[in-house]
């Protein structure tokens, strides 16, 4: 028996438009994709058809980049160009979370999602043992555990987070993967103790780098606010010295990127460090509405794909952005940048997504073999650009199907 879906539009992640389209899904895969005149003949007193006469069908959102543990801030920073004390602040709320807080938010979160239309994501915690409530979430996740510090103690966290990782993985169906945190909470030698370990086990790795003008500052020359806070804090070494390279460039030349790295945000990326992005095989997960919270510059994004480099969207968490919403990242690309191609954009949010994180044979597009697993959105009002239309946010919110 077959489950078919009809509707005016299908639209896949290339942003090719089919209309009066049908997707035809068998035991949960997509078996085949068309209009529905050349489908129709085929379908069988026994198959179900679900009708959406005024709707688009689109492939489900992927979530490259957030952090579901911080689900419950929603609301409480305000916009601001000090990441520093953003972090600060961020930070001395998540030590008066309790360990049941953290799993509620994740929960929370990953039903944000789901409600805004995504079947995958990755999710970055220093939490892991919270991830286990993932377990009753619907979509594909992947959990990155943290591990940051320097000398002899940020090699146990990494090893202590592979081991927590590991029985995640045996108790959870998540996929699981290392998070070195950034260049000015994690020692050079962490991150080769993680790249280690990952290629081992077979795990993906990710890390935040190039995000702010500070942690290049940090590397560079051990300066701005952020070598500032981790002075404070004494959280350096006392024999710590700055690398006199950027933060890429540092870690390229030590071995880190001897494989694909998913890479958050890289707001402030030159031609060199996206030759490094591209040799390596790495993705680079931008959170546009993130950015704009804290007064980025233009994102590199167009040079990334001209290099070849795998660009995808990520939501960050609710300590900087509005919602959990991928269809949201990209509205907010294209009002900022109305020549924007909506075609493109919907690739980012979609296909790329699932590209970065190894599930491109999964989901992320409406094709046979992928899984059954799509978004139906009704623009409002009449339109003969449909995916422009829900770019603009003039449609219903997603719903998201399964078959």
């Amino acid at each position: 028996m077959a489950h078919i879906f009809r509707a005016r539009w299908l639209i896949d992640a290339g942003g090719d438009t089919v209309a009066d389209g049908a997707v035809v899904a068998v035991g949960g895969r997509i078996a085949r994709t068309g209009r529905w005149p050349a489908i129709s003949p085929h379908v069988a007193p026994s198959d179900v058809v679900e009708h959406f006469p005024d709707a688009a069908i689109l492939p489900g959102f992927v979530n490259a980049h957030t952090h579901l543990g911080l689900s419950y801030p929603a609301g409480q920073f305000e916009p601001t160009a000090d990441f520093a004390a953003w972090l600060t602040r961020l930070v001395s709320k998540r030590l008066l979370r309790t360990q049941g807080a953290i799993r509620r938010a994740v929960r929370e979160g990953a039903a944000q999602c789901l409600a805004a239309g995504t079947v995958a994501g990755a999710d970055v915690t220093p939490d892991v043992e919270c991830d286990d409530g993932l377990v009753l979430a619907d979509g594909r996740w992947t959990v990155f555990g943290e591990a940051a510090m320097f000398g002899e103690r940020g090699l146990e966290r990494v090893a202590k987070t592979a081991d927590r990782l590991a029985r995640l993985a045996a108790a959870a169906p998540v996929r699981i993967g290392l998070a070195p945190h950034a260049p000015y909470s994690t020692a050079v030698e962490v991150y080769l103790a993680a790249r280690r370990e990952a290629d081992a086990r077979g795990w993906p790795l990710t890390t935040h780098l190039h995000e702010t003008l500070d942690e290049i500052a940090f590397t560079e020359r051990g300066e701005g606010s952020l070598y500032e806070l981790m002075h404070r804090y004494r959280l350096l070494p006392r024999d710590w010295r700055p690398a006199g390279a950027r933060p890429i460039r540092m870690l390229a030349e030590a071995g880190f990127f001897s494989g694909p790295v998913l890479v958050a945000h890289g707001n402030y990326l030159e031609d060199d460090d996206i030759a490094v992005l591209a040799r390596s095989g790495s993705s680079v997960a931008w959170c546009p509405r993130s950015a704009a919270f804290f007064g980025h510059a233009d994102h590199p994004w167009r040079r990334l794909l001209a290099a070849g480099v795998n660009v995808c969207l990520g939501t960050d968490s609710l300590a900087s952005s509005l919602s959990l919403s991928v269809l949201d990242e990209a509205r907010h690309v294209l009002a900022g940048e109305p020549g924007a191609d909506p075609r493109l954009l919907l690739d980012l949010a979609t296909r790329r997504g699932a590209r970065a994180l190894g599930l491109e044979d999964a989901v992320g597009d409406l094709k046979a073999g992928l899984a059954a697993e799509f978004c139906v959105i009704e623009p409002v009002g009449p339109t003969k650009e449909p995916l422009a239309a829900i770019l603009a946010g003039e449609s219903t919110p997603p719903r998201l199907i399964r078959a």
